[in-house]
């Protein structure tokens, strides 16, 4: 869509462009802190997608631009998005399920935890 001159055709890109954006990211909040323990699920989601961000989010533009300049057409680019979104599958693919784990049990070495008094009383001891 960057050789679109037409603007409503560069309208339509962006609107479907922004959806899917939004669908993407609506999950990767649950995603992320489903995948570190409790008591670092802060600082490993932080760090992964800082880490991410700059490993791959980064050098992104560089190589959109080195590829429609070398190529004088955007065409070049598309397998370059769709190598990267295959590697974003296979890393989903690759994570671990946690939909039958007690993500409050899940100490850092991988070991449970005691359950945790969740009675009312106990929750209004801890309110200030």
């Amino acid at each position: 869509m960057v050789d679109v001159v037409c603007f409503a055709g560069l309208l339509l890109a962006v609107t479907v462009g922004l959806v899917l954006h939004g669908a993407m990211y609506a999950p990767q909040a649950a995603f992320f802190s489903e995948m570190f323990a409790t008591r670092m699920r802060y600082s490993g989601a932080s760090i992964g997608a800082q880490f991410a961000s700059v490993a791959a989010g980064a050098p992104a533009p560089l190589i959109a631009t080195a590829l429609l300049a070398d190529h004088g057409s955007s065409t070049p680019i598309a397998p370059y998005v769709i190598a990267a979104s295959l590697l974003t599958v296979v890393a989903v693919a690759m994570a671990k399920e946690t939909r039958h784990r007690d993500l409050a049990d899940v100490a850092p070495s991988g070991g449970t935890r005691g359950k945790a008094d969740t009675s009312p009383a106990a929750r209004d001891a801890h309110t200030v």
